[in-house]
């Protein structure tokens, strides 16, 4: 009987308790109170052609559409893959009529470079070495007194997991040591293919690689793409904006589709998080 009692006493006291100190509160406090502050808006594109063509590096010709969609979206900083080199990064910032700074990445061994925009003026660029490439990073502040932002603009190899599960940790492990004193992003394609069934017809060459690849990122950063849906043709998701898990609030993550120009095969991703 006094059993009885004794558990009923508990189960009272344990309802009460989830009620008086209900842990969904905080939580939709510190949302609340992040979504109130600075917004940063990130777009990370492709803006090569698909595989097919003779040359599948970004066009010229196209950069004046690129420019429109960035214009018209008015990110703090963009993140560009695939261009040919600082030639093309000139004329695109030409097109963005002196709104943007900008740094194309080294060449490293590949054909084609990554490159990053911001609009802060006082930004900062830097080389990251990987797997004998490179991606290329901005840091920049929203405002005078905000935290620093690091943008890291990257592109994985597109027809070897091996290759891309080797450049991915050793990018990971470089923003490692910006993570303590800046908000690290990184946008960018990395070509993972996560799902077993697509490895016939894409460049994958061992899925396993792809996935302990992701799942490194996720150990320090959070997928803020993920809900967005596929970023390039034949409903691949293959380009990705990586942030904090926990120091920023998302608030938009879209695939532009309605952008791109020629026979491009990347749609860029935008989102936009409060700080």
């Amino acid at each position: 009987m006094w059993a009885k009692i004794l558990l009923t006493a508990l189960c009272l006291l344990m309802i009460w308790g989830a009620v008086r100190f209900d842990p969904s509160r905080p939580r939709s406090l510190l949302a609340s109170k992040a979504s109130d502050g600075p917004h940063l808006r990130l777009i990370t594109w492709n803006i090569g052609y698909a595989e097919l063509e003779d040359d599948s590096r970004a066009h010229t010709s196209d950069l004046h559409g690129v420019a429109e969609t960035i214009l018209s979206n008015d990110p703090d900083a963009v993140a560009l893959q695939e261009l040919t080199g600082p030639e093309q990064l000139r004329v695109l910032l030409g097109y963005l009529q002196g709104r943007y700074r900008g740094a194309v990445a080294l060449p490293g061994n590949s054909d084609r470079v990554d490159a990053v925009l911001v609009k802060d003026r006082d930004a900062r660029f830097e080389n990251l070495p990987a797997d004998g490439k490179y991606a290329i990073a901005a840091a920049f502040h929203l405002r005078p007194q905000s935290p620093a932002v690091v943008l890291v603009s990257a592109h994985a190899d597109a027809f070897s997991a091996t290759r891309r599960r080797t450049f991915t940790g050793e990018m990971i492990d470089w923003t490692r040591g910006r993570l303590r004193g800046s908000i690290v992003l990184i946008g960018g394609d990395f070509n993972f293919e996560l799902d077993a069934k697509d490895e016939s017809h894409f460049y994958t060459d061992n899925v396993k690689n792809d996935s302990e690849a992701y799942s490194y990122v996720l150990k320090y950063f959070r997928d803020l793409g993920r809900d967005a849906g596929y970023t390039a043709v034949n409903d691949r998701r293959i380009d990705y904006v990586f942030g904090p898990p926990e120091t920023v609030f998302l608030h938009r993550a879209e695939v532009l589709r309605s952008a791109g120009a020629g026979k491009m095969d990347h749609w860029p991703l935008l989102v936009e998080v409060a700080l």
